[in-house]
């Protein structure tokens, strides 16, 4: 319960010094993006250039390893300036069998603005990396989303004992899906339906006027999928 302003590496030392080693069960973390823009809030431009970054994501990865608790996971919000280039350093911190999936967050399906006149394909997308410390032990609750009013009517059958359902056909035999049992469609690891500030109302509720802020529902997901 704590909420902590300050450099992240002087922060993580002294949690790490003062008995905080592995007990941090979640970490999310929105890193700059070695985009090479200077923000209002932020500056991402690097003086030594892509070897100073990596420098600085490994030193602070590696902290972040120690913190994090024997059943814990970690999401690295990058995007496809220097995903490639921090995924081998997370394989050898955290393992390269501990990736446990590459999510790709749709910022927006809308394309308008300045991002139309581009002459290139409209980048639409950030990449989330989901890694865990030990396969044998994390926490993972998978997410639904809500069915459909279409797919709700697919649910046509019912039975006295356990309600609607519907009938599909496995291995040529007819097979029987209740609507109780299944809450809704497993999300996959493309997420379509959070929409960015950029795309979304929703930055005149939550916006803090930071440049690269993240809505609350990307948050809520992967707190409720991975704590």
């Amino acid at each position: 319960n704590k909420l902590i302003l300050g450099d992240n590496k002087l922060v993580m030392n002294s949690l790490i010094n003062n008995e905080g080693a592995e007990k941090i069960n979640l970490i999310y973390i929105d890193p700059p993006f070695f985009s090479g823009n200077d923000y209002s809030t932020y500056n991402d431009k690097w003086k030594d250039g892509i070897d100073s970054y990596l420098k600085y994501m490994q030193e602070r990865l590696i902290l972040m390893r120690e913190l994090l608790a024997k059943n814990g996971s970690i999401y690295i919000h990058l995007d496809y300036h220097i995903v490639h280039y921090i995924r081998p350093i997370l394989d050898k911190i955290f393992g390269y069998g501990n990736l446990r999936r590459e999510i790709i967050w749709n910022t927006g399906s809308n394309i308008s603005g300045f991002k139309s006149k581009a002459n290139n394909w409209i980048r639409q997308h950030d990449v989330i990396l989901f890694y865990i410390k030990s396969l044998n032990n994390f926490v993972f609750n998978k997410q639904y989303r809500k069915w459909a009013t279409e797919q709700l009517k697919e649910f046509k059958y019912r039975d006295k004992e356990s309600g609607a359902y519907k009938i599909y056909k496995k291995s040529g035999k007819e097979k029987r899906q209740y609507l109780n049992e299944n809450p809704g469609i497993p999300i996959g690891d493309i997420w379509n339906d959070i929409r960015s500030f950029q795309y979304s109302s929703q930055a005149a509720i939550e916006g803090l006027g930071y440049d690269t802020q993240k809505p609350e529902a990307l948050l809520k997901r992967i707190i409720l999928a991975s704590s």
